[in-house]
């Protein structure tokens, strides 16, 4: 073996932070191998760096960040065995400690609980950037969680959001309008009027973009805006988009928020075509008119 846990526990901290912020952004995991690639990568070790190491890793940078930031949640429960999608054994002190617990074993069950909450509470904590700084005494590296996705393909058009970036069409001010509303009144869609978290234009890793999300405890909302000058194929297109990011946001907290209840909505501003309105519910997507423009 070309190197030891030790130097991974001392040399790996600070990227392995850089690794987790835009999987924080990113409203999704990553796992030990993955870890284990990139710090063989970022340290320039020869051979293989073996994923079951990394829980020494990402447990000694938990404690650094606990040192720095009593408050900081456990964003160590993003670092997940593939297979399970949830964090090995050594997450278990840290969770019972996290949340008061006695040092009884976490059955299966609990352990899934409290992974879940800690998760919740990971994705919703806004400082981590500053955390960093705090740990390692330098500016964080980015949190886009663009990098997570950007790739070299050239044979196919980029998707959403990665074809705006390539010279797309822009945002119609109605658009604009209209997600604008919906984001500030979250109620008018269905949603819970208090949240822990709201904001717009959500990335998911298959590079599509929800126009409005919005979190509270176990409850996502993901909201699909077509403003008025969408026409019949853009409802249609709508639905299923609505489809695709229910799909692709649980794929990705699979393991983490395995409970997590997903509610789609399109959101549109004139009333639509009964077929439309039974191929929403046929998918299980409601259907708001919100008008605004």
């Amino acid at each position: 073996m070309s190197y030891t846990v030790e130097q991974l526990c001392s040399d790996g901290l600070k990227p392995a932070f850089g690794y987790l912020l835009p999987v924080v952004a990113g409203n999704t995991t990553i796992t030990y191998g993955q870890i284990a690639d990139a710090l063989r990568r970022d340290l320039e070790i020869e051979g293989k760096v073996f994923p079951t190491h990394i829980g020494a890793v990402v447990g000694t940078l938990m404690e650094r960040i606990h040192k720095a930031e009593p408050d900081a949640p456990l964003i160590n429960v993003l670092v997940v065995n593939q297979q399970t999608g949830q964090p090995g054994v050594g997450a278990d002190g840290f969770l019972r400690e996290w949340f008061a617990l006695d040092s009884k074993p976490l059955q299966p069950k609990r352990k899934g609980e409290l992974v879940a909450k800690a998760a919740r509470q990971v994705y919703a904590y806004p400082k981590w950037s500053q955390v960093f700084r705090k740990v390692f005494g330098t500016a964080a590296p980015t949190a886009d969680p663009t990098t997570l996705i950007d790739g070299t393909e050239q044979d196919g058009v980029p998707p959403t959001p990665l074809g705006k970036r390539h010279g797309g069409p822009a945002e119609s001010k109605e658009h604009k309008a209209l997600k604008k509303y919906v984001l500030e009144h979250p109620a008018k869609v269905g949603a819970p009027s208090k949240l822990d978290r709201a904001m717009d234009e959500l990335l998911l890793l298959s590079g599509d973009e929800v126009d409005v999300f919005f979190e509270k405890g176990q409850r996502v909302d993901l909201v699909e805006v077509k403003s008025i000058r969408s026409s019949e194929p853009d409802l249609i297109r709508g639905v299923y988009q609505c489809v695709k990011y229910r799909a692709v946001f649980k794929a990705q907290r699979f393991g983490t928020t395995p409970d997590m209840h997903v509610v789609t909505t399109l959101v549109v501003e004139t009333e639509p075509a009964a077929y439309i309105l039974d191929l929403a519910k046929l998918h299980g997507v409601r259907v708001k008119i919100v008008r605004v423009n």
